[in-house]
């Protein structure tokens, strides 16, 4: 079960100074690392710190229930060959519970493409075969994490924007207005009900009445793009503060008010 050890100070230097930086808008990287090796896990528990993650350890499936309530972690990391409940079917059961998503990484030493295979299909995100370099994991929790986890809401900035439902328009800061579709109307409509929050794109789609494909994604890309055009276009420089969160989707960081 060898691996990339943290106690070389080569190694610890090489962390601090090139691991992944903590992102602001993110929830803290928190992590449980059930794996029933007492040596590993304490090796992963001593490493991945170095690269801003906050892992716990967990010896088994009853273990890791209790790291769950307690440490509410963003991503776990699994062995398979785990005493009691294997780490298939502790994938399986995480991926059945509802709440808020979870990553989940295997760390075994089991390889073959049938295992690799068996075991994203029962809910693994990222498959590593043992050993592995804890670099390469601490990159993979990280931008799992990313993936998971739900952006912290963002403040509005200072300054007035309104939208007109009765004439169908935005009233911009700079005193302009800005003459909107319907389609445009419903999404300002839907980002204004959460101001300075992402609103996530599937909340969009349904509010056009769109399916959550990709043609559906394509067209609420589009239309946004638009949207942000035609404002820059109406002041000449004054960005709409419509920001997207990359695979998520949406928030309108200023004040938006509704006027009916």
């Amino acid at each position: 079960m060898a691996t990339t050890t943290p106690s070389r100070p080569t190694h610890s230097a090489a962390a601090t100074q090139h691991g992944p930086s903590p992102d602001p808008d993110q929830a803290p990287v928190r992590l449980v690392v059930c794996e029933d090796d007492r040596e590993l896990r304490n090796i992963l528990l001593t490493g991945l710190p170095h690269f801003g993650i906050d892992a716990r350890g967990a010896a088994d499936g009853h273990a890791l229930d209790e790291a769950l309530l307690d440490h509410r972690p963003t991503v776990v990391v699994l062995d398979i060959g785990l005493p009691g409940e294997d780490g298939l079917v502790i994938a399986r059961r995480l991926r059945a519970v509802g709440g808020p998503p979870i990553g989940i990484i295997l760390l075994t030493a089991r390889g073959t493409l049938e295992d690799r295979l068996e075991g994203l299909k029962d809910g693994a995100d990222v498959y590593f075969v043992k050993p592995v370099d804890l670099r390469e994991l601490a990159f993979a929790v990280r931008n799992l994490h990313r993936r998971v986890s739900p952006p912290r809401a963002e403040q509005p900035a200072e300054g007035g924007y309104t939208l007109d439902t009765l004439h169908s328009q935005l009233n911009l800061p700079s005193g302009e207005q800005v003459v909107l579709t319907a389609t445009e109307l419903r999404i300002l409509q839907a980002l204004a009900l959460k101001p300075g929050e992402v609103v996530e794109r599937v909340d969009l789609l349904k509010s056009l009445h769109l399916p959550m494909d990709l043609p559906g994604m394509q067209r609420l890309e589009t239309q946004i793009s638009r949207l942000r055009s035609k404002v820059r276009l109406k002041t000449g420089a004054e960005p709409l503060p419509l920001h997207a969160r990359h695979g998520v989707g949406y928030a309108f960081l200023a004040n938006l008010r509704l006027n009916a």
